[in-house]
């Protein structure tokens, strides 16, 4: 082809058809230039059906994350739930003076989950790779990209309302237990079915050493009150994964 158009400017050239020469050299550059835009169009449509294909798969990857992330949510809730639940429980056990209204494994019980530090371990493997290697462009809702970029934070104001329960139970409650209460006979049979016959009555004593002293008061009230603002942080999270979870389905969709 190159050789044919050659071949007729040359025979233009020999004829001195000097203005023929000029339209059809003309004529030429803009057939290139034409050739070259068709190309370059037909690299981008390819280019745009890669980033398409690799969208909607980055799409469905953070969509199996973000449904991970919900479920450790909820479950660390529940975990919280059962807390503030078995405080409110030891502090109506204090206040009616009804502690031979419970068993002693289920007092116990109460006094296990005081003890507790739930603590919320996101799945973010995509997220950060999406930010880290440049590959957010790839998603086209812009809102949504906003709201990836921003997670991390949402998490991390989670966290440290959960490094504050983690903190006070290690430097405070943990020290305040150990000086004053045998730990085996309040927790062992707890977490050991085979305990439960034995010391029954160093158990029984340890839960009514526990319930009967004033200062218990201060340190579980301390903790329900972590635990309802680290509740309240976590709506706040949960909330923001299923905006991300909605967000991520409406691109799904076009």
């Amino acid at each position: 082809m190159i050789k044919f158009f050659r071949h007729i400017r040359k025979s233009l050239l020999e004829q001195n058809k000097m203005g023929k020469y000029f339209k059809y050299a003309f004529g030429e550059i803009i057939l290139v230039v034409i050739g070259i835009l068709i190309a370059l169009q037909i690299n981008n449509w390819n280019q745009n059906r890669l980033d398409s294909n690799q969208e909607q798969q980055i799409l469905l990857q953070l969509k199996s994350e973000f449904q991970e992330n919900l479920k450790e949510l909820d479950a660390k809730d529940t975990m919280r739930k059962h807390m503030i639940y078995s405080i409110e429980q030891l502090f109506n056990i204090k206040e009616e003076n009804s502690i031979s209204e419970f068993s002693t494994d289920t007092l116990r019980s109460y006094i296990t989950w005081t003890h507790n530090t739930p603590t919320f371990d996101p799945v973010m493997g995509t997220t950060n790779e999406l930010l880290s290697s440049g590959k957010l462009y790839l998603i086209d809702s812009n809102e949504l990209k906003t709201r990836l970029t921003n997670w991390s934070g949402q998490v991390d104001r989670l966290r440290e309302y959960e490094q504050d329960l983690r903190l006070y139970n290690m430097n405070n409650y943990n020290p305040f237990l150990t000086q004053n209460f045998s730990i085996k006979d309040l927790f062992d049979g707890v977490w050991q079915e085979k305990e439960y016959i034995k010391n029954k009555e160093n158990r029984l004593k340890a839960v009514k050493d526990y319930i009967n002293n004033k200062d218990v008061d201060d340190y579980i009230f301390n903790i329900i009150s972590i635990c309802e603002w680290t509740k309240q942080e976590s709506y706040v999270v949960r909330s923001y994964t299923n905006e991300i979870l909605k967000l991520i389905d409406q691109e799904l969709d076009k």
